[in-house]
């Protein structure tokens, strides 16, 4: 019979220290768990901060391209003015003999 009452102590005993080891366990990596999450966060921050910029560069690249594009077919207006200038002088100047 003490047998079985010593047996029931030492389980006792070995769940007692089982929680106790638990107990420790969790207070050691609390500290770390927290410095983690803050890691985590800070990471965070700075993914977000470089997501708004790259969105802002991606506006600044459409403006500039809409920019490019209106000036060549300005330029490009232009030659083709430039280019059919002489046939209107000639034609201005044939109107004017008549």
């Amino acid at each position: 019979m003490w047998i079985v009452y010593i047996s029931i102590a030492i389980v006792v005993i070995a769940i007692i220290m089982l929680g106790v080891s638990i107990v420790r366990t969790l207070k050691t990596t609390k500290p770390v768990i927290n410095r983690m999450n803050e890691q985590v966060e800070s990471i965070q921050g700075r993914m977000n901060k470089l997501t708004d910029e790259s969105s802002q560069l991606q506006a600044t690249q459409q403006e500039i391209q809409k920019d490019i594009e209106f000036k060549k077919d300005s330029i490009t207006m232009t030659v083709e003015e430039a280019k059919d200038l002489p046939r209107s002088i000639k034609s201005l100047f044939r109107n004017m003999k008549a």
